[in-house]
């Protein structure tokens, strides 16, 4: 409400301003200003100004909402002839003959006033239509990113749990098969923790602490395997300074070592991450040990996938297939949109 007497507040007053400059040789001085603004004739044109706005705003709310294009400009051109008719009955029929108030000569015909105000009513019209598809563009733009932000927010709700899952049935058996390593595994998790509760609520962190993240994962993964793990995750390029959406690797390393082979040193899962001007290259391989069909590691690959395209729409490229008993994934990503 209070920006709407604003808006009409400030109309007036530059409109008046307008208008005396227009009919005193471009001079505006306040007594000017004070006896155009306190003409009978000013307060009632605004106002009919004010409603005829008002009534096509509700026409666009009804008409062009529900695309009955034809039947709304039949509406608003009958608008336009009523507000023609209004002004005649104000100051041929009310104004002048009671009051003594004429802006055009006593007895002149209703077309006479047809020019003039057909074509502020349109002008009044349209800049209503103008600010109401203004008003419309930055409201969905807020909605969709309030969307955004909560979409996003549920991926991650979505993430953590399931990595909790998979971390406590892992720390359940290692408690019962080598109890004296399980404090370690609850320290390291700790720390992971702290990160996912407290850092990844961030739209993008230090790509420093999200390779932290990994390596958290990875040691923790290695405490709860007897057999030697045979994992190659190689750093390359300046990490420094670069921002990346949080939790957004996790996913595929979670699945290199769920479906991979870690046992044979000359089939090592392998995570490569490097940044080369403003792209992040990111790959992991992995020798599949067999043909699983896991409903949660879909789900953790859409989830990314989802998460990519809300947060590097058109920056990033995504690669995920198989080649005979090989999965590989790559992936791109311009990091420029993120600083």
């Amino acid at each position: 409400m209070r920006i709407h007497v604003l808006f009409w507040t400030m109309f007036i007053f530059f409109g008046v301003v307008f208008n005396v400059a227009l009919h005193n040789q471009m001079r505006v001085t306040f007594p000017l200003f004070w006896s155009d603004l306190v003409d009978p004739l000013t307060p009632i044109g605004y106002a009919r100004t004010i409603l005829m706005c008002y009534l096509s705003l509700w026409i666009f709310d009804r008409l062009l909402r529900q695309h009955f294009h034809g039947l709304a400009v039949i509406v608003l051109l009958g608008l336009i002839a009523l507000d023609v008719l209004l002004r005649y009955c104000i100051e041929q029929l009310f104004l002048g003959p009671v009051f003594g108030i004429w802006q055009y000569p006593a007895g002149i015909r209703i077309w006479a006033y047809f020019g003039e105000t057909v074509f502020f009513s349109a002008l009044g019209i349209f800049l209503c239509f103008l600010l109401k598809t203004i008003n419309d563009f930055f409201h969905q733009e807020t909605l969709r990113h309030e969307k955004v932000t909560m979409e996003l927010a549920y991926l991650r709700a979505q993430l953590n749990p399931h990595f909790l899952f998979n971390t406590m049935n892992n720390l359940y058996g290692l408690s019962l098969t080598e109890p004296a390593r399980t404090p370690d595994v609850v320290l390291r998790l700790g720390e992971m923790m702290r990160y996912m509760l407290y850092e990844s609520n961030e739209t993008y962190v230090p790509l420093t602490r999200e390779i932290e993240y990994v390596i958290g994962f990875i040691e923790l993964e290695k405490l709860r395997y007897a057999q030697q793990t045979n994992v190659d995750f190689i750093v390359g390029g300046n990490v420094n300074g670069v921002l990346i959406a949080p939790l957004l690797l996790i996913s595929f390393v979670e699945n290199a070592f769920k479906h991979g082979q870690l046992h044979e040193a000359q089939f090592p899962v392998r995570i490569e991450l490097s940044v080369s001007k403003e792209i992040l290259h990111f790959e992991t391989q992995n020798r599949l040990v067999t043909q699983q069909h896991d409903s949660s590691g879909r789900i953790g690959l859409r989830n990314v996938r989802r998460r990519l395209s809300l947060l590097y729409p058109d920056k990033h490229l995504l690669r995920v297939w198989q080649e005979q008993d090989t999965f590989r994934v790559r992936l791109e990503i311009n990091i420029n949109q993120s600083n």
